[in-house]
């Protein structure tokens, strides 16, 4: 449960835009998204009922590591992670904001699920269409060139959850939020409007970085779709190929094994995406 104080000004707004979140999301389930079950109204604060992850989120996990995680826990959350925003795609929603603080861990670490989809939007068209939305959406770091960049006669897609995936990425194989370097935002928008993009780690397989070369391209018509990336090799075989999932041990045993210790739980994280 995620317990949301009222602000006296603009609750209008704020309690329609819940319930526009709420619709996108419904009928809309999978292992690999976090589940909105209702919401409650009262008089100073609004009660917003979706699934409890136990394990924090992972960019707490990251950031309990120097650099980064074992790529074969990288594949694997990369996988759960396509799987989810491919469901989101095929019916034609947008998430805008993914980011490690975004999504959640749970059965003991072995899985993650994305939530919070405050800024997600359904779009008209099954199909991509690169310029249908607008609007400057989501977290600078995270940000694809064209939201920021964006003009009417441009706007923005489906790619930009695929840049932003391929910055998660970036972020599990070096231990860094993407460009932890620069201490600004602008300075980050700055570096993507002149055509930069965040460092792969050289640490990460080929597989891995032409995924993630994939993702980070700057003109989204030449990213790969989400349906693409699922077919990538970097994923295919993820589930199997460490030898971790096949047997009953839980994820947290494996994370121990990999030299990796889970953060402690917060009430933040039991509470939901912040």
């Amino acid at each position: 449960m995620k317990e949301i104080q009222l602000q006296k000004q603009n609750n209008g707004r704020f309690i329609q835009d819940m319930l526009v979140e709420l619709r996108i999301l419904e009928g809309i389930t999978h292992s690999n998204l976090v589940k909105y079950y209702g919401v409650e109204f009262h008089r100073e604060e609004l009660l917003l009922f979706m699934e409890l992850c136990t394990e924090g989120t992972l960019e707490s996990l990251v950031q309990s590591t120097e650099d980064g995680l074992p790529e074969v826990l990288i594949r694997r959350y990369t996988k759960q992670l396509v799987d989810a925003i491919n469901l989101l795609h095929k019916n034609a929603i947008v998430h805008r904001d993914i980011k490690s603080a975004n999504i959640f861990l749970t059965a003991e670490g072995h899985s993650l699920k994305l939530g919070d989809f405050g800024s997600a939007v359904k779009m008209n068209a099954h199909t991509t269409v690169p310029g249908e939305l607008n609007g400057f959406v989501g977290t600078q770091a995270y940000m694809a060139p064209e939201v920021f960049m964006n003009t009417n006669s441009t706007g923005h897609g489906r790619a930009v959850d695929i840049w932003s995936l391929g910055c998660v990425l970036v972020e599990m194989s070096s231990g860094k939020r993407p460009w932890a370097e620069y201490d600004s935002n602008y300075q980050i928008m700055f570096k993507v409007g002149m055509g930069e993009t965040p460092s792969i780690p050289e640490s990460l397989s080929d597989e891995g970085q032409s995924f993630g070369d994939l993702c980070l391209r700057h003109d989204p018509t030449l990213r790969a779709s989400i349906f693409e990336l699922s077919q990538h090799p970097f994923l295919i075989g993820s589930c199997d190929e460490d030898g971790l999932t096949r047997c009953p041990a839980s994820a947290s045993q494996d994370y121990f094994k990999l030299g990796i210790v889970l953060p402690p739980l917060t009430d933040d994280s039991v509470k939901g995406a912040s």
